[in-house]
């Protein structure tokens, strides 16, 4: 570097401030670009990995409910507080409207339905609202979820498949004051068994059936 600006210095000598300018621009705007490069490189990865939020403790998404986000901070936001997991680290979001099988909805977005399943598969869902159909599509494509037996569900209303207890009925629970449901189908709550968060899972049931219970007593 010192030779470069060296080599500058004895170039622009006599020049006035704007000539030196324009000299460097000229035959070093290379040098500036790739310098500028590097610069915003490091600071990416300093930014991106130093800087970089922590991931999720427990994500649910809702399925073909009104796209509503202060509605979903407000879940999140009592779901914190009933749970004491921080409000930051909660990730619950209605932005999935979905169009599939025989249920075709106009004005969606096609790359939803894509997001949906990549984060299936990236293991990034513990807990997804859905419409019955819903979830005999992806039953129908090979999705499993968890058994309800592994947690305390008390009497929540439960969903079962071959006996066993695969799903919420949602509008029985706390939750039905969140949700508008304009498909007359039941609304389950499910809980794909690739989440990894399943303490979380645990603690959104006990949520729910807190929520449940006030809305019993009126209080």
């Amino acid at each position: 570097m010192k030779s470069y600006f060296a080599k500058i210095r004895e170039n622009t000598a006599g020049m006035n401030g704007r000539e030196k300018a324009d000299y460097v621009l000229t035959y070093y705007w290379y040098h500036i670009l790739g310098f500028a490069a590097a610069l915003g490189l490091v600071l990416f990865l300093i930014i991106h990995f130093g800087f970089r939020q922590a991931p999720p403790v427990f994500t649910c998404v809702l399925v073909n409910q009104d796209i509503n986000f202060a509605r979903d901070q407000e879940l999140e936001e009592a779901f914190a507080k009933a749970s004491e997991l921080p409000a930051d680290r909660l990730e619950i979001d209605s932005d999935f409207n979905l169009s599939y099988g025989d249920t075709q909805l106009e004005g969606v977005n096609e790359s939803s339905y894509e997001k949906f399943f990549f984060k299936w598969r990236n293991q990034e869902l513990d807990a997804v609202l859905m419409p019955e159909s819903f979830y005999e599509y992806c039953r129908e494509l090979g999705g499993s979820f968890y058994s309800l037996d592994q947690w305390d569900t008390r009497d929540l209303p439960l969903y079962e498949e071959s006996g066993v207890p695969t799903a919420i009925k949602a509008e029985e629970t706390g939750l039905a004051k969140y949700l508008n449901n304009e498909t007359g189908e039941a609304l389950l709550l499910v809980f794909p068994d690739t989440g990894q968060h399943q303490e979380a899972c645990g603690a959104f049931l006990q949520f729910l059936q807190e929520e449940k219970d006030v809305d019993i007593t009126g209080a």
